[in-house]
This record gives C-alpha cells, sequence and structure tokens, in this order.
C-alpha cells in the first residue's frame, strides 16, 4: 500500500511539473501561427467601427501609457500608428496589444519593429474588451487619414 502512495505522489508530481512552463502565457489564439497572423485583409477591411468603443481605446491609450512609446502621425521611441489598421489585420493587433512576449518570440513583423526600435513593446496586461477598443481606436483614427 505504501509503494501504490509512492508510485501515485510521484505521478501526481510529473503531472503537475508538466503543467508548469516557466510562466509563459498561453497563446491566446490557438490557431494563430507566425504564418498566418497578419495574413488576409487587414482591419480597415474587416472591422465595423464602433464610436463607444473607440472613445473609450483613445482612453486606455492614455491611461495604459501607450503615448509613452506611440503616437498617431509621430514616430517616438515606438513605431508611429498612423494607418496602422490598414496595415495589420485585427488578430495580429490584438495579439500584439495582449501578448508581445509571445510576438517577439514567434513573429517576424514584431523582430523587424524590435530591431528597427531596439525596444520591447511592454506588456500592459490589457484584456480581451480593452484590446478590442484600443483596436477601435486605431481603425477609427486610420479611417480618419490620421
Amino acid at each position: 500500500m505504501k509503494r501504490l502512495w509512492i508510485v501515485a505522489a510521484c505521478v501526481a508530481f510529473l503531472l503537475a511539473l508538466a503543467g508548469c512552463k516557466g510562466g509563459e502565457k498561453a497563446p491566446t489564439d490557438d490557431k494563430a501561427t507566425t504564418a498566418n497572423l497578419n495574413d488576409g485583409p487587414k482591419a480597415v477591411e474587416t472591422m465595423t467601427p464602433d464610436a463607444g468603443l473607440a472613445a473609450w481605446g483613445e482612453q486606455l491609450f492614455q491611461s495604459k501609457a501607450c503615448v509613452t512609446c506611440h503616437a498617431v502621425g509621430e514616430r517616438k521611441q515606438g513605431p508611429d500608428l498612423a494607418g496602422v489598421a490598414a496595415r495589420r489585420t485585427e488578430r495580429w493587433m490584438k495579439r500584439q496589444i495582449m501578448d508581445p512576449e509571445w510576438m517577439l518570440k514567434n513573429d517576424p513583423i514584431a523582430r523587424e519593429l524590435m530591431a528597427e526600435y531596439a525596444l520591447q513593446m511592454a506588456n500592459q496586461q490589457v484584456k480581451d474588451a480593452e484590446a478590442n477598443a484600443l483596436i477601435q481606436y486605431l481603425l477609427r483614427e486610420t479611417l480618419a487619414g490620421r
């Protein structure tokens, strides 16, 4: 009986250990691969503007300190976001906003941006609804020609 408990404890330990991956976040979209995140129609072609979400996104852009590194129509420490919704898919922008570490490891565009700006985008712990609002703000600015 004692041997059975020892074996069960070892199995439980190994299962628990297999579940731990050093704190890595699971991808938010398991089907998204580096080859397809920015493939297909860009956000301006697939999204419907939502003025309320865009207004909230503009507030979040300030409160989440995105303005520290980004602007629309101006290059700062990070890329100029003017027209970004015409260059990127909604999925690409959402993944970049929510999981910049994963993007840097797996996405060639994110790696190119890192090479150009020598600055990794900070993970602001943006929630799904907040990411949607930020993307709506960027969509609004793109559609306005900004």
